[in-house]
């Protein structure tokens, strides 16, 4: 029997081919600029915590808190500052816009206090249209997507109230620290949580908005937001380039 020849140029360009597509889709995703995205600023003048609003973030009842206050409140995940939910708002409207196609994700590390019982630590997360909040601010019913996550990893209440375009969330879940008066020794965790929404011909060109509403026992630290294209796009992008590849070949 006669063993065909290797076509070491067919398996070149099909390894061309995945390169191109992880670059593609690595190149293209952009990390947006969220204001303040550790509260790193939000406690001044040697106080423990503070309801200010900052210069980045709206809110009307949460706290930033440093490591000096209350020792069952979780330690700040990164810096000196963690916000305290306690069932109020905290929203940030972004300088960048909606692109239509891309999708677009809100993560935030969650945890919550040691004295936290059923889901008092459960937090909400929200994308929503800038264009359609009134001078800023955002209230439940106005955003395009939105998700609550709970400690055991629980996400549940995905809804898109107003939006039409696709959604996904991931969660980490985290553990509460104990009532001991010493949360490192209690045991509590950190977890990262996202929520995801594609921006649909509606949003394209308004400016990104993001928002949380902890229960009472809800702590947040370190927020980014994302995007990316459709995955449907960065295929072409590789397709595109295995096909010039290929024919270079042929006319070489």
């Amino acid at each position: 029997m006669r063993l065909k020849s290797l076509n070491l140029f067919k398996f070149a360009s099909l390894g061309l081919i995945g390169v191109a597509f992880a670059h593609a889709v690595h190149a293209s995703t952009i990390v947006h600029t969220v204001g303040d995205p550790s509260f790193g600023t939000a406690v001044a003048g040697g106080a423990t915590y503070s309801y200010a609003t900052s210069a980045a973030w709206s809110q009307n009842g949460n706290w930033f808190y440093n490591t000096a206050y209350g020792a069952k409140r979780p330690l700040p995940r990164t810096g000196d500052v963690a916000l305290h939910g306690i069932s109020q708002y905290t929203a940030q409207i972004l300088t960048d816009t909606f692109v239509a196609g891309r999708t677009y994700t809100f993560s935030m590390h969650l945890s919550g206090d040691g004295d936290a019982g059923g889901d008092s630590d459960r937090t909400w997360m929200y994308i929503f249209d800038s264009d359609t909040v009134a001078a800023g601010a955002f209230s439940e019913g106005t955003e395009l997507v939105r998700a609550r996550y709970i400690s055991d990893g629980t996400v549940d209440s995905l809804t898109l109230p107003t939006g039409t375009g696709a959604t996904s969330t991931t969660s980490e879940g985290w553990s509460i620290g104990t009532d001991t008066g010493d949360w490192v020794a209690g045991g509590g965790t950190w977890g990262l949580a996202t929520l995801s929404y594609t921006a649909t011909a509606a949003e394209d060109g308004h400016p990104i908005g993001i928002a949380m509403w902890g229960a009472g026992d809800a702590a947040w630290d370190d927020v980014g937001v994302t995007s990316t294209p459709e995955p449907s796009i960065s295929m072409l992008f590789a397709l595109s380039g295995g096909l010039l590849l290929r024919r270079r070949r042929k006319t070489s």
